[in-house]
């Protein structure tokens, strides 16, 4: 079935014109013939209605008197009539009742009888019209005439009407036809026509094709705009090759830098993790000098007492060789030996605790490794190693934490952690000599550890705390600062110890340092 929207617009502007046209036609014509319909009826019927009023006048003498064949005489003269079939007059008896009196019928059929009663009122019937008039004399009716006539003269009227409407919308449909002919050319060839420009540009993609205008009506207009939009599309066609072009050609050179700074980022990285390595070793080396410095009192005070016991038990065996050896002389020797020996064993054991911290401290900083450790004791340890850097300063160093808490964990990072916070506030929150306290406070809180690091320092402006954890970000470049502390301390925060680290800090209010990390950390 085909849709109405897929119909050829010729065949709807044919249909549209041509149906309108007949449809008018039809209904016009139709109106016509039934207007003369009843109108041609009505005539007959008046006529008819004046023909019986005479001849209800002429036959009252002939009813009143009884003479049938003066009745006839005056029917006859309905000859001349010679669409009335019969006419047939009534006479009305003593009792009432109507009889029939004269009659007159046509020669053209023999076969129509009048009725027995002629009826109450005129009427039409399919072929025939009759018209009843009363007879009267004075007030009392005498009579009736009944007059019958034939329709075929109405229908032949009635044909002849139909065939002349039927030839005049014959006639207007075809000329209907031809002028909507016409009118399809001038509105469907420029359709048809820019139908074809529009395949012509969707096939071969050419906007550079226009369509030919017809005229400055609405189609004229339609094909303007089509033009118009042709126009502009092979506009932004040719800007955007441009730009196609140009975007290639950038693109091309992005990828160039992007390969440039794909170099520079590996070169970056590297130098970055050497930077990270130096720090790290530059951590040990200091922790190496100040456990130097730390083991040398020890050893030194050993070495003394080891050179005041040799120097004694020189004396002693020559006093023993001479005989000069009194038993006053040998209870003060072996006093001497006593007291050196427990000298030289105390500060030997003090020198191995010393190298021990010192050995399990620097192992740990150069190892990624988890184990499990007593945090206070390892803090402690942490801070001893830079007991030579505190010592130098006014700054006090306060550690609140459960001696029995143990964790799992990566003692590398942590002492890295410590480390870089307490020389991150060595070198940035306090002036030289100025006197201060850092405070390193552990809990365990459900299954993780919070370290709560904090100093009473200068503190930071918002631009700086921004971008404390950047790497080489440091406000004392020319002082050798390298700008990798913080940026060490956050990477083994949340890379080894799988934690968060957060800083805040005020000027003139200090800063503090909150570290949460599981307090069991397994190695990925």
């Amino acid at each position: 079935m085909i849709r109405g929207a897929d119909i050829p617009i010729r065949v709807k502007l044919l249909t549209a014109i041509v149906g309108t046209t007949s449809l008018c036609l039809i209904i016009t014509a139709a109106v016509f013939l039934v207007s003369n319909w009843y109108s041609v009826r009505s005539t007959l019927t008046n006529n008819l209605t004046a023909v019986a009023e005479v001849f209800t006048m002429n036959t009252t003498a002939a009813l009143s008197f009884n003479d049938a064949s003066a009745a006839n005489e005056i029917l006859s003269s309905l000859q001349a009539k010679r669409e009335v079939l019969q006419a047939c007059i009534y006479r009305v008896e003593a009792d009432g009742e109507e009889t029939l009196f004269a009659r007159y019928h046509s020669m053209e059929d023999e076969t129509l009888r009048c009725p027995q009663i002629p009826p109450a009122e005129s009427f039409f019937s399919k072929s025939h019209l009759v018209v009843v008039s009363p007879v009267n004399l004075g007030d009392d009716r005498i009579g009736s005439v009944y007059i019958e006539r034939g329709l075929n003269d109405l229908w032949e009227s009635i044909r002849l009407d139909a065939m002349i409407v039927g030839l005049m919308v014959l006639v207007s449909v075809a000329i209907a036809s031809m002028l909507s002919l016409l009118v399809q050319k001038l509105i469907s060839n420029p359709i048809l026509a820019l139908l074809g420009a529009t395949k012509a540009v969707s096939d071969s993609s050419d906007y550079s094709i226009r369509a030919i205008p017809t005229g400055k009506d609405e189609i004229g207009g339609l094909i303007s705009g089509f033009n118009n939009m042709l126009a502009q599309i092979e506009s932004r066609d040719i800007d955007l090759a441009a730009t196609r072009a140009e975007l290639e050609l950038r693109i091309e050179q992005a990828d160039k830098a992007n390969d440039e700074l794909e170099l520079a980022l590996a070169k970056l990285k590297d130098t970055q993790e050497q930077l990270v390595n130096n720090e790290k070793m530059a951590s040990l080396g200091g922790l190496v000098a100040g456990v130097a410095h730390e083991i040398n009192t020890p050893v030194g005070v050993g070495v003394t007492a080891a050179s005041t016991l040799r120097e004694d038990t020189k004396a002693t065996f020559a006093l023993y060789e001479t005989g000069d050896l009194t038993n006053s002389s040998l209870k003060r020797y072996f006093s001497i030996c006593m007291q050196a020996t427990e000298i030289i064993l105390g500060n030997l054991q003090r020198a191995a605790d010393l190298i021990h911290s010192f050995k399990q401290v620097a192992v740990d900083q150069t190892s990624t490794e988890y184990r499990t450790f007593e945090l206070k004791r390892y803090i402690d340890e942490t801070l001893l190693s830079l007991k030579p850097k505190l010592r130098n300063t006014e700054l006090n160093v306060v550690v609140e934490c459960d001696p029995d808490l143990t964790i799992n964990s990566a003692p590398g990072a942590m002492s890295q952690i410590i480390t870089n916070l307490v020389m991150n506030s060595v070198q940035h929150a306090y002036d030289e000599g100025q006197s201060g306290c850092l405070r390193i406070l552990a809990e365990e809180q459900l299954d993780n550890i919070h370290i709560h690091y904090s100093d009473d320092g200068k503190g930071m402006p918002a631009d700086v705390l921004k971008k404390v954890f950047e790497p080489f970000f440091t406000t004392r470049r020319g002082s050798g600062g390298s700008g990798l502390g913080m940026h060490i301390v956050f990477n083994l925060v949340t890379q080894q110890l799988k934690g968060v680290v957060t800083l805040r800090s005020n000027v003139g209010e200090g800063s503090s340092v909150d570290i949460v990390f599981p307090k069991k950390v397994r190695a990925a």
